[in-house]
């Protein structure tokens, strides 16, 4: 991916099962599906993909991943965070 393409976008994702896990969607800067939004309602694709994903339970960090792909129907919510600073 090439620099200025695509902004990094911190999430928070509860699944069916109660987890939490947070990592980072990569959006386009520019064009359709720069909000998240739209890229989680866009219905050709049935997976979200995250980087520097942690999983918790009830608080309790499970595991930590560098990728992840995540079943869309598996989503309870989906909520975009700050940027940590």
């Amino acid at each position: 991916m090439a620099d200025g393409v695509f902004r990094k976008v911190p999430v928070e994702i509860k699944d069916i099962t109660g987890r939490l896990i947070e990592g980072v969607i990569n959006l386009p800067t520019t064009g359709y599906k720069t909000r998240l939004s739209d890229y989680v309602n866009d219905t050709s694709k049935h997976f979200i993909a995250l980087t520097n994903a942690i999983i918790s339970n009830e608080g309790v960090v499970e595991k930590k991943y560098k990728s992840i792909i995540i079943s869309k129907s598996a989503i309870v919510h989906i909520v975009e965070l700050e940027e940590k600073s």
